[in-house]
Parts: C-alpha cells; sequence; structure tokens
C-alpha cells in the first residue's frame, strides 16, 4: 500500500471533501468551511516530495500538474500537485467534491454533490427504561482487559506451574499424555508428573469464544492471571492441537518490567527510545528476549519523556503504569482486530511512539514503515537471526515489483536493529545477552537502497565510533570478562575466523 493511500484513509475517517499536504506543516484536511489538522507531527520536505511522486506517477517540477489518483482499495480522488525548488504542495479531493480543470485552467461549474447527513450520534448513557444488558462473558481487569476467569488450573497443573515457577523456568509445556516439560537456561527438561490430558489443556482457556478459535484455526492465543502460592502470576499461553491431542506453552511473565542493568543489557540501548521518529527493530529467535528488551526501552522512555506510548500487543505481556508518559496497552483479538489495523486506528490516536508486539506480514510491515515515515517513533520485533537478515526478511514480505520502493522506504524510516540471542555464562545458572548492533547511517541507507545487505557487516565493523557492534566482539567482550567460556563465544558466533582475530 502506498504510503499516500494511509493519508487519504484519514481523510475519508473524518469524512472530508479535501487534504492538503505543505512541507514542515501539519497534514490538514478541509470539511465545508473548516480547516482541521490531522492528529501527527508536521511532514518532512523529503517526504512530500516522495508522496508527490506515488500520486503523479513520476517526479514532478514546474508547473502544477493535475489529474485523477485511485487507492489500492479503488478509492478515487483528483489531485493537484505542484512540486520545484521553491515549493511542494499536494491536494487531494474526493471526486464528488473535486474540481476537473479544462485545458486553459479555467474551473466549469459542476452540479453540487449531494450528501447524506451523517447518522446521529448514538447515546453515551441508556435511557431510563431501557438500561444496558449485563456483559456476557468472564469479567476483565480494568486496566489491560486481561483475563480474570472462574476457571483455574486443574490442581495437577497447578503444582506443576508452582514446580516450574521455583525451578525460574523460561517456558513450561503441556502435551496431551506426556508429563510436563520445562525450559530453563535453554534446555527442555522434565518434571516428576503425571501425564498431561486433553480435558487439563482445555481448562487453561478462559473464554468459550477461544474454545471456538482453537477448533477453527488449530491453535489460540490469550493472557491470563492465576492466583498462586507465591501470589499472583500473569502468563502468556498458546493452546494449540497437534497429531496426538492437545498440547500448551506457557510463558510466565514477570510481575516487574526488569532493568537494563538485570538484564545484563548495555545502558546504551536506552538510546534507541530517544529517536523521535523512525522505525526501530529488536530481533532473534523465539525465547531469546526480544519483548522484554523492548518493555525496558519503553520503561526507560516512560521514565524519562512525556510522551503517549501505544503498544498493540498478542497478548499484553508487561505492565506498564503511567509515569512521565502516557501509555495505552492494546490487545489483538481483544480492544484490535489485529496488529495491521491496531497500526492504522493509531495514527488517529496522536502517538509520540507505538509498540508492535510482532511484524508478522505484508499488512504489517507496511503500516509500520507508514507509521515511522509519518513522523512516528516505531519499535517492533522479528525473527531473524541477525541485524542484516532482517532487510530481506522485510524485503521479501512483498512482491517483486514493490521491492525497490520497499527498499526505498525501509532506507528513510529504519534508524537501528539489535539483534540478540541468550548464551549460557559460566556460572551455569544464568544465560546472558550477546547482541548486535547495527545503526543506519546515511552509508547503511545507501546499502539498504541498493540492495547491498552484505556491506553491513563490514559497516558494524568499521562502525563502533557510530555505536556499532558485531556479534563476534559482543562475545569477545564476554569471553574477556570471565562471564561466558570461550567454547561458548565459538558456538554462537557467525564468523568464527573473525572472532578468532579479536582474541589474538
Amino acid at each position: 500500500m502506498a504510503v499516500i493511500d494511509t493519508f487519504l484513509k484519514l481523510l475519508i475517517a473524518q469524512r472530508a471533501e479535501k487534504l492538503v499536504l505543505i512541507p514542515d506543516e501539519i497534514p490538514t484536511v478541509v470539511k465545508g468551511d473548516e480547516s482541521i489538522e490531522l492528529p501527527m507531527p508536521a511532514v518532512p520536505v523529503d517526504l512530500v516530495k516522495r508522496l508527490s511522486v506515488e500520486v503523479v506517477g513520476e517526479p514532478v517540477t514546474g508547473p502544477s500538474l493535475e489529474g485523477r489518483y485511485c487507492t489500492a482499495d479503488g478509492e478515487e480522488f483528483t489531485y493537484a500537485v505542484r512540486s520545484n525548488e521553491s515549493d511542494c504542495r499536494i491536494e487531494l479531493q474526493t471526486v464528488e467534491t473535486g474540481v476537473h480543470h479544462d485545458s486553459e485552467g479555467e474551473s466549469p461549474d459542476l452540479p453540487k454533490v449531494s450528501k447524506q447527513d451523517p447518522p446521529p450520534p448514538i447515546p453515551l448513557q441508556p435511557s431510563r427504561g431501557d438500561p444496558l444488558p449485563p456483559p456476557e462473558g468472564p469479567s476483565l481487569s480494568p486496566t489491560l482487559g486481561l483475563e480474570v476467569s472462574d476457571r483455574s488450573p486443574s490442581p495437577g497443573v497447578l503444582r506443576a506451574l508452582e514446580q516450574a515457577l521455583q525451578a525460574d523456568a523460561s517456558d513450561i509445556f503441556l502435551s496431551s499424555g506426556k508429563p510436563t516439560q520445562l525450559r530453563r537456561m535453554g534446555i527442555i527438561a522434565s518434571l516428576e508428573s503425571a501425564p498431561t490430558t486433553d480435558d487439563q489443556i482445555l481448562q487453561l482457556i478462559p473464554r468459550e469464544d477461544y474454545t471456538r478459535k482453537l477448533e477453527q484455526c488449530g491453535s489460540v492465543d490469550f493472557g491470563i492471571r492465576w492466583n498462586l502460592s507465591e501470589g499472583s502470576r500473569r502468563f502468556r499461553i498458546n493452546v494449540f492441537r497437534h497429531s496426538r491431542g492437545l498440547a500448551a506453552a506457557i510463558r510466565p511473565i514477570r510481575n516487574r518490567i526488569p532493568s537494563f542493568t538485570e538484564l545484563n543489557l548495555p545502558r546504551d540501548l536506552q538510546a534507541l527510545g530517544a529517536y523521535a521518529s523512525g522505525l526501530v527493530l529488536v530481533t532473534g529467535a523465539s525465547g531469546s528476549g526480544k519483548s522484554t528488551t523492548l518493555a525496558a526501552i519503553v520503561d526507560h522512555i516512560n521514565r524519562t519523556a512525556a510522551r503517549h506510548i501505544i503498544t498493540i500487543e498478542d497478548p499484553i505481556e508487561f505492565e506498564h503504569e503511567d509515569d512521565k508518559s502516557l501509555i495505552h496497552q492494546r490487545e489483538v483479538g481483544e480492544s484490535v482486530e489485529s496488529f495491521s489495523s491496531g497500526l492504522r486506528d493509531a495514527l488517529r490516536e496522536n502517538p509520540d511512539v507505538i509498540l508492535l508486539g510482532e511484524m508478522r506480514d505484508l499488512a504489517t510491515i507496511s503500516a509500520a514503515l507508514t507509521a515511522a515515515e509519518t513522523g512516528h517513533l516505531v519499535l517492533s520485533t522479528l525473527h531473524t537471526g541477525s541485524a542484516t537478515s532482517a532487510m530481506n526478511r522485510i524485503v521479501d514480505v512483498f512482491p517483486g515489483h514493490q521491492q525497490p520502493h520497499i527498499r526505498t522506504q525501509l532506507a528513510s524510516s529504519l534508524r537501528a536493529v539489535v539483534s540478540q540471542r541468550l548464551v549460557p555464562s559460566i556460572r551455569h545458572n544464568e544465560r546472558l545477552p550477546a547482541l548486535e548492533k547495527l545503526i543506519v547511517t546515511p552509508a547503511v541507507a545507501n546499502t539498504i537502497r541498493e540492495g547491498k545487505e552484505h556491506h553491513m557487516q563490514s559497516a558494524m565493523q568499521t562502525g563502533a565510533e557510530e555505536g556499532m557492534v558485531t556479534l563476534e566482539r559482543s562475545l569477545a567482550t564476554l569471553e574477556c570478562r570471565g562471564q561466558i567460556s570461550r567454547e561458548t563465544a565459538f558456538r554462537h558466533a557467525h564468523d568464527q575466523q573473525a572472532l578468532q582475530k579479536l582474541f589474538e
């Protein structure tokens, strides 16, 4: 989807007739005699010029150009575009009210198209004789929509959860006919417990609509809070079908957002939350701590800056309490239909920072790039093994004919990529993050634009002054501090020869 289409969706949402884009000014729509500013920052001149190319189909120079533009959804608009060294302006009007100019530049009189009056507003309170019906389903927490269901795990599963938490397990696995399995320090181990049944797994699901989704789709995600012997604890759960029945992957969520020090993360990652706009990615395999790193960055923003932060998660994990910032957390399937629709909604909610739980598909990635380009800081995750492979992961989602445009969009909006993996410490009771950090300098942006991702590794090796770090240097630093063994460092390195040179 073209970036200009996003602006036009806002025009339609406002029921306005005209969109006006002027460099370094907040975009406005015209509704009758009223000019309304859209809830977003001023648009930089380079973005306005690029939007003019999207509308016209080619670079615009000289006098004003006029014509018709059709969005990807089939909506038609008339346009007037002027773009040269001294001036740049884009005006788009709905076809019903757009003015069609003849070859002499005169505006012939057109009949006015009548519009239906908008429907009357829905009353905020019912009349006295019509009370609201009671809500259906389980009650939700007043803050985040977390399930507070009457259902609770069976005694056997509850005991397994207690044991897993005491063992500091990062994940718990229940599977039909098998004892409970734990993931601790990245290693799967079995608990001495009775085999789990399908009924015990179904008992985890708090609502009937979730059960129906499991039946229809084969899996369901949700977040839930249970009261255990050590107090209330939240969990992220995925229940899914497999060849022998049902299974559940359960991840305990910390009650408190850990600090950078507790996570053994370098404090310079805090700077990733200081960008005014653009896209910041944290990548890595499942279970590598991506969500926790992003939560720590958001927490740092919350404690140090007055910003409006919107999170879109599936499900909500860490609970953020307002400090200096205003935070609204939205859950896919509860308060928002999907990641992509949540991002489109966010453009009308005037955020400074958008946390996107995961960039999963074309629609979500396209919306994230658009949000990053229109003056928002977007923080998100990708399942990729390195910082450089994140570029190919994003570009390859799009059809071939769109990829050159996406590279240009990515080069202008991407700010940084952090790839992390957890490696075992010498102390055997913890795992430490080894990081790869790519900062998008003008030189790196040029390699993205030209599709020369293989040059990025060289840029990271020589970009220490800009804050870049290779995975090999991060591993070598951990080894030199005596935190990991040399064998561990070589096992996790991308380039063992490069690592060896760092040790020489």
